[in-house]
């Protein structure tokens, strides 16, 4: 058990505080998308009466929306077969963290990756073993929230670049498969499994170490792909009570209210989700029992979903991050751990 000056304090959020600056990171999403041309899936009736978003649009008027990539693979491949690790931008490499290895087994190993040489050495081991976590940068701290293993965790790891990797306190309540986003002050967590039901609680936190409640999901979801515009949050399908979802969230930032907005063209689970030229992209994941390849780019105006293209490969569970304009997709499942990266380049297509 950890020391009592490891335990989290809980606070209920007071009413009008606002919660997220207009700056945001996504911490641990996906990728991909080739088209601006190709048709538009219309999102379904919403299953829930709410008014659009009324904070800043994700592309502010007059700028060039990025509606196609190209993407490869990347020239360096990681030491073994990982899916579900944490990911994250570190001093233009990336640090990639924990996950499942081929044998079925959770790995402690830190990563770095040096994208100049494409050199991958290890460089620390978690505390606590963990995949399906969730990594945010709170106050200039790389911070592990949760996860699994042989049973889901509480932990919240400090795995800073520079320090030793440490547990510096707990979540409210073990949680894995679960999702977090942050503005670097702060850093919120949404989603995912205490072991027997669904968290719908969504926290917020400015040092890792002391929780806000500052608002619940209308859906506990697992596995969701997740990003952030303006003043939302976006929750994209997931896993509730065991089945695969259409529902696309929408978490209002300045309220902590969350709603129903629309939904997925088709159920959806262990996709991800990233923003690249102020544009939201959603690419792999399941679709049933089976991994796809399908990206699709969202359109928070009118909550429409447009064929924007396909992976390499089908792939779910994978980790990603943008570096110097280049969104890694790292790891993953295509259906068991794969050891490839791919890197994705953005190209301007016009703002349609």
């Amino acid at each position: 058990m950890a020391p009592d000056s490891n335990r989290p304090q809980i606070r209920r959020r007071n009413p009008g505080t606002r919660l997220f600056s207009p700056a945001y990171a996504v911490a641990a999403v996906a990728l991909l998308v080739a088209s601006c041309s190709a048709p538009t899936v219309p999102a379904p009736a919403r299953s829930q009466s709410s008014p659009p978003p009324t904070g800043p649009s994700v592309t502010s008027p007059g700028r060039t929306k990025v509606v196609a990539v190209r993407s490869s693979m990347a020239p360096f491949t990681l030491p073994e077969a990982v899916s579900r690790p944490t990911v994250f931008a570190a001093s233009e490499g990336l640090l990639v963290i924990g996950g499942l290895t081929a044998a079925d087994t959770t790995t402690q190993a830190i990563l770095r990756v040096d994208l100049h040489s494409g050199a991958v050495s290890p460089t620390g081991q978690l505390p606590v073993p963990v995949h399906d976590a969730a990594g945010a940068m709170v106050n200039g701290r790389y911070l592990i929230f949760g996860g699994g293993s042989t049973a889901v965790t509480s932990a919240v790891q400090d795995v800073t670049p520079g320090s030793s990797p440490r547990v510096i306190s707990h979540l409210p309540q073990p949680r894995a498969d679960l999702v977090a986003v942050s503005d670097d002050a702060a850093g919120y967590v949404l989603g995912g499994f205490d072991g027997a039901q669904g968290s719908t609680t969504i926290l917020r936190t400015r040092d890792g170490r002391t929780f806000d409640v500052v608002g619940a999901l209308p859906v506990s979801v697992r596995y969701p792909a997740v990003a952030a515009g303006g003043v939302s949050i976006w929750l994209f399908g997931g896993e509730h009570a065991g089945r695969q979802v259409t529902d696309v969230q929408r978490i209002d930032l300045r309220t902590g209210r969350g709603s129903v907005v629309g939904h997925l063209p088709s159920p959806l689970a262990h996709a991800g989700a990233f923003t690249l030229g102020g544009t939201i992209f959603v690419a792999g994941g399941r679709m049933g029992a089976r991994a796809t390849d399908r990206v699709m780019r969202f359109n928070p105006a009118n909550l429409s979903f447009t064929a924007a293209g396909h992976l390499p490969a089908a792939r779910s569970d994978f980790g990603v991050v943008v570096v110097g304009g280049i969104a890694y997709l790292v790891g993953g499942e295509s259906p068991r751990p794969v050891d490839t990266v791919i890197q994705v380049r953005a190209q301007a297509g016009g703002t349609s």
